[in-house]
């Protein structure tokens, strides 16, 4: 089968035989997934585990587009749903793998598996690159009619770096989620910003309701 596997995120990587047993195309770029480039190649399934980017409707409406996204859908629509999810107490979620509409994140649901939400993101995201490659693998053997999203729609805010400060008190486990759910290095970590310099934290432990992390001091650019 043609394939091609759209991720813009390292978090993702192939880690089973999909490229042994198809004929796999992997982008990572925004340009690289043209409609000339899809035209010419014709795959019978386009998969979206993490992309940055609004894919225009002359793709997924000319070819089967299944996207993928963590969350209980349709309640955590929209932006950054790990970190929101961790935000407000969930220490699970579905790993989704929805057809991609016009419309972010509200087309029908082909299947899901459950992952933890615990720990670091690194390692969140392990688990969920590993729930992906095998979802990949069910609907590449089986394609089934998706199914439609049911329930209170709730959607999450995009979070900007500007989020990514920690300001004001916070109880231990609420400091500690804020901290590891940042700690990846695809994106931006927790930090205060003291004087003239930022300081970030990773590999966040709760030790007797004390909280032990790294921490990387960085100079201010304009200071």
């Amino acid at each position: 089968m043609k394939i091609v596997i759209a991720s813009s995120k390292n978090w993702f990587y192939i880690k089973s035989g999909i490229e042994s047993r198809n004929d796999v195309k992997l982008v990572s770029k925004q340009e690289e997934l043209s409609l000339e480039f899809l035209t010419e190649f014709n795959p019978e399934l386009i998969f979206f585990p993490h992309w940055n980017w609004i894919v225009p409707e002359e793709i997924h409406s000319r070819f089967t587009c299944i996207v993928f996204h963590t969350a209980p859908l349709p309640y955590g629509r929209g932006g950054s749903p790990i970190q929101n999810l961790i935000l407000n107490n969930f220490t699970d979620s579905p790993v989704c793998a929805l057809k991609m509409t016009s419309k972010v994140d509200s087309g029908p649901i082909y299947s899901k598996k459950n992952v933890s939400l615990d720990g670091p993101l690194h390692i969140i995201f392990e688990r969920i690159n590993t729930v992906v490659n095998k979802l990949i693998e069910e609907l590449i053997e089986e394609l089934p009619v998706p199914v439609d999203q049911s329930g209170e729609i709730h959607n999450f805010e995009r979070l900007t770096e500007t989020d990514n400060e920690l300001t004001g008190e916070y109880e231990i486990n609420d400091l500690y989620n804020k901290i590891r759910m940042l700690d990846s290095p695809d994106y931006p970590k927790a930090f205060v910003q003291i004087d003239n310099y930022k300081i970030e934290f990773s590999n966040a432990e709760v030790l007797d309701e004390e909280i032990s992390a790294d921490c990387t001091f960085k100079k201010l650019e304009d200071s």
